[in-house]
């Protein structure tokens, strides 16, 4: 490994899928590290794709991708040690809360598991693309240094579609924890009606949160998420989510 070591946190949405592609043909060199961080309540779609499509594809060029689980490196799961809520949930009364799930969820997941493995520098790689070019502003220190090579190859969200599909992938599913309040209605619905089981486990956790807090939703009409009304379109949802920078993409 060179001085500062190469890491790739990958976030396994189109983008991740995108650097993949470009790393398995030779357009980006192969990372020194390369780790993706298990929230441990992200969409089992996700993980389908990481073991069919990403993890053998990087394999065979060299790069092995590992998943590291949350617990092993978090130091706080839903909510942080001064008891605020870490998801970004909507109550009745203040709207949409700030959340922080992503910094501790990833990155310093991400961070932990690096010193872990003795890296000392480390140039980290961030899947925004150039339409997420003002989301590029993660912090750095002088053993962290964010880099976004997407960004630097001028390469849009629709650019990643295009690059994956060219390496005969399968689309890549849409990154996200499956309680995500970021979700728009039409990702609630498909979460509802995919047979995984994930939109069962967000029930659990929407009633969960509402036993320390009655006023506190994962969905924006300030329901609980059996009751919510998926059928309404919503323009809002599609503008966040892991997939537009929230979570390494």
């Amino acid at each position: 490994m060179s001085e500062r070591t190469t890491i790739w946190s990958c976030g396994g949405g189109t983008q991740s899928a995108a650097i993949a592609a470009l790393i398995v043909a030779g357009r980006l060199p192969k990372p020194d590290l390369a780790v993706i961080s298990d929230t441990e309540r992200e969409k089992t779609k996700t993980w389908e794709y990481f073991e069919t499509t990403l993890r053998p594809a990087l394999a065979a060029v060299g790069v092995d991708l590992q998943r590291v689980p949350k617990s092993q490196f978090a130091t706080v799961d839903l909510y942080a040690l001064n008891g605020d809520l870490l998801l970004p949930v909507y109550t009745a009364t203040k709207g949409r809360l700030s959340g922080f799930c992503s910094n501790e969820w990833k990155r310093r997941v991400v961070q932990r598991w690096a010193r872990a493995q003795g890296v000392k520098q480390a140039e980290s790689w961030i899947g925004y693309s150039l339409d997420e070019q003002k989301r590029a502003t993660a912090q750095q220190d002088k053993w962290w240094k964010p880099r976004y090579p997407l960004i630097d190859m001028r390469l849009r969200r629709g650019d990643c579609v295009r690059i994956v599909q060219e390496i005969g992938w399968p689309d890549p599913p849409r990154s996200a924890c499956w309680m995500c309040p970021h979700m728009s209605n039409a990702e609630w619905r498909d979460l509802r009606d995919d047979g995984t089981g994930d939109f069962q486990k967000a029930i659990v956790i929407d009633r969960l949160i509402r036993e320390e807090d009655a006023d506190v939703f994962l969905h924006r009409s300030g329901k609980p998420l059996d009751e919510a009304d998926f059928g309404v379109e919503d323009l809002q949802g599609d503008l966040f989510g892991c997939d537009t920078g929230h979570c390494f993409v």
